[in-house]
């Protein structure tokens, strides 16, 4: 782990910062696809979908790449263990912020700061999509039907997280 302080933000009833978890990032090598999912034990998804197995969640983070996340601190040792030679694999744990954007005004919230359809229809749960929020390269999927997760790099996290203070501000105050 880094030894740099962890930006600690508060939570709000609607943006909760969510706690550290054992993020890997997985690259498959041209033609590799096949080998890395046998080599995993998991069939990864080949569109932009989040799925979990194992205990462990999958994000399709691009062509033949993958975020795998886990509560799991041995996650990258396993991963690297089964797929190195297959796949470039490598440790995000320390360099990604991940909030969630939750309740019934989840899409509210991120329709202010997101430019894509978050419409059900559009991006039910275990939709993913690489995208910006307030003008900062994130990774968003929904996790349940009001529960939207966001990872950026870590360095972006205050920001992000204030964006998403201000955009929640108004349903926040209501109640």
């Amino acid at each position: 782990m880094l030894d740099a302080a962890i930006f600690a933000p508060p939570a709000t009833p609607s943006v909760q910062p969510l706690p550290h978890r054992a993020i890997v990032s997985v690259a498959a090598f041209k033609g590799q696809i096949p080998a890395v999912c046998a080599a995993l034990g998991v069939d990864l998804p080949a569109t932009p979908r989040r799925i979990v197995s194992s205990g462990t969640a999958w994000l399709w983070s691009g062509p033949a790449a993958w975020l795998a996340m886990s509560g799991a601190p041995d996650l990258y040792e396993t991963l690297a263990g089964r797929a190195a030679s297959l796949a470039a694999v490598t440790d995000q744990s320390d360099g990604r912020f991940l909030v969630s954007v939750s309740g019934p005004h989840a899409r509210k919230i991120l329709a202010k700061l997101v430019p894509i359809d978050l419409h059900p229809s559009v991006f039910p749960p275990d939709a993913t999509a690489l995208t910006l929020a307030a003008h900062i390269g994130v990774q968003l999927w929904q996790e349940e039907d009001q529960k939207f997760v966001i990872a950026c790099f870590r360095s972006f996290g205050p920001a992000l997280h204030h964006a998403f203070i201000e955009a929640a501000a108004e349903f926040d105050a209501r109640g």
